[in-house]
């Protein structure tokens, strides 16, 4: 009887210490539901290693703008929305650009301007109907599109006077030609036009997500499959 009785104590107390447990103290974090994606460069092969991250179609620079014709120039990109457990729908992608120029200073240092402003880059394209989860959305950026979304851009190349990136007459950009290779010439070797490409989700039950810690998910090392992710990639003209 004795047993019992300490027994139906011990299990009051532990009852009663549940009970009044405050959950909002509780160190484990609530997981909640999300998406990520996967930005590739289009038309570059998959080289048959599952283990070898990165792809050659994930590399930076592994598609670029061409010096000449780029009014009829173009990159192509192919992206997917990953939703690990299938609880979110994304409706919605939108592609943004960041142009990044190299100049050098009136005291010949090398400089790089964000055109964008902000660091969040100019929105480019919109996929408004997203394939399924995990399967592959097309979409292509073209030398026009960047030179539209910044052709009012100014860069106080003097640290004083702004001038226009595109109509800039201390160093003309190439005739015919939107956007700069990298060069050498009297004031000093300057790298070329850059450009950051991101990209932001949508969902159906009205989530928005966006690259919030470049050291997460954005840094994927695990081997092919198709749950990969990424955040940006990166060209240039050459």
């Amino acid at each position: 009887m004795k047993k019992i009785l300490s027994l139906t104590l011990v299990a009051s107390l532990l009852l009663a210490f549940s009970a009044c447990r405050d959950e909002s103290l509780n160190p484990l974090p609530t997981f909640l539901p999300g998406v990520h994606a996967f930005t590739i460069f289009d038309g570059i092969a998959f080289n048959g290693n599952l283990l070898a991250r990165p792809q050659p179609y994930e590399v930076n620079n592994a598609k670029n703008f061409p010096k000449a014709a780029q009014g009829s120039a173009k990159v192509d990109f192919k992206t997917r929305w990953v939703s690990l457990d299938n609880k979110l729908t994304v409706n919605k992608i939108e592609i943004y650009v960041r142009m990044l120029e190299s100049y050098n200073d009136p005291d010949g240092n090398p400089k790089v301007a964000d055109l964008s402003g902000d660091g969040k880059g100019k929105l480019i394209a919109t996929i408004g109907t997203p394939a399924a989860n995990r399967q592959w959305n097309t979409f292509s950026i073209t030398p026009q599109q960047i030179y539209n979304a910044y052709k009012s851009a100014t860069v106080a190349y003097d640290k004083v006077n702004k001038v226009s990136v595109f109509n800039n007459p201390g160093r003309p950009r190439p005739e015919g030609e939107w956007l700069r290779p990298a060069e050498t010439a009297s004031y000093g070797a300057v790298a070329a036009d850059t450009f950051v490409v991101t990209w932001i989700l949508y969902t159906s039950d009205g989530q928005v997500f966006n690259t919030w810690n470049p050291d997460s998910i954005c840094a994927d090392p695990t081997s092919v499959s198709e749950a990969n992710s990424n955040c940006q990639l990166s060209f240039v003209v050459k």
